[in-house]
């Protein structure tokens, strides 16, 4: 196994070996994006960059289920309206990215994993040291507002604002 593979947590793997995670780009209903700082420590995938909250899917369990869970596990908020918005089949791993809504302000949530945690709007966002997966996951992100916006408008997440 490369070190790069094995950075990677490998609780659980598909037959290939890849490892199904599941994250979120987590939408405020001012269209801000919810950002982890990642622990900048070695042995771990993405030290010190910044990255969408998720992480991998358990035995049996669907990636909505995954993302729902994992968000819940590290910032204590369970998102009440999402949506899948891309699936990427990396080398390493497949993700599963969903758009989902953020109702809390930062003072109410409470982050458990990695040294910060922010929002950032879509255009302040591509100056930060992002992931590859949260860079692409945010490309995603305006593209769809860009095809809402050419529709003529309406909620990416009905009832949220967003």
């Amino acid at each position: 196994m490369s070190r790069a593979r094995a950075a990677l947590e490998t609780d659980f793997v598909l037959a290939d070996g890849r490892r199904p995670v599941a994250g979120a780009v987590l939408m405020a209903p001012d269209g801000r994006v919810l950002l982890q700082h990642r622990d900048d420590v070695p042995g771990i995938e993405s030290p010190g960059q910044w990255s969408l909250f998720g992480g991998g899917l358990d035995e049996g369990e669907g990636a909505a289920a995954a993302m729902l869970r994992e968000v819940e596990e590290e910032v204590g908020y369970r998102p009440r309206a999402y949506r899948p918005l891309l699936r990427f089949d990396g080398w390493y791993a497949e993700y599963h990215v969903f758009l989902a809504e953020v109702g809390a302000p930062l003072p109410e949530l409470t982050l458990t994993e990695g040294q910060g945690f922010g929002f950032f709007t879509l255009e302040e966002a591509p100056a930060l040291d992002l992931t590859e997966v949260a860079r692409l996951a945010l490309e995603a992100t305006r593209y769809l507002l860009l095809q809402r916006d050419a529709k003529g408008g309406g909620e990416l997440l009905p009832g949220y604002g967003v």
